[in-house]
């Protein structure tokens, strides 16, 4: 089995600007409620970004339009 993860992009969420002791639970926080979360992770080296990844890209979707700004 290979150790490369899949991702849907269509499910994916760029966040990105985030302050360098941004926590996975702060973002799992914000974004959760937008609908459920297959996977979240966030840039050590360099600090800054993370990836939300949603079960349905509905959700990813309403996420990008409630959040960015």
């Amino acid at each position: 089995m290979s150790r490369h993860r899949e991702w849907d992009l269509s499910c994916k969420v760029y966040v990105g600007n985030l302050g360098s002791s941004a926590s996975k639970h702060e973002i799992e926080s914000a974004f959760s409620k937008y609908g459920p979360l297959k996977n979240v992770w966030v840039a050590r080296n360099p600090p800054g970004f993370a990836f939300v990844e949603f079960e349905d890209p509905r959700d990813a979707e309403d996420a990008v339009r409630g959040l960015d700004g």
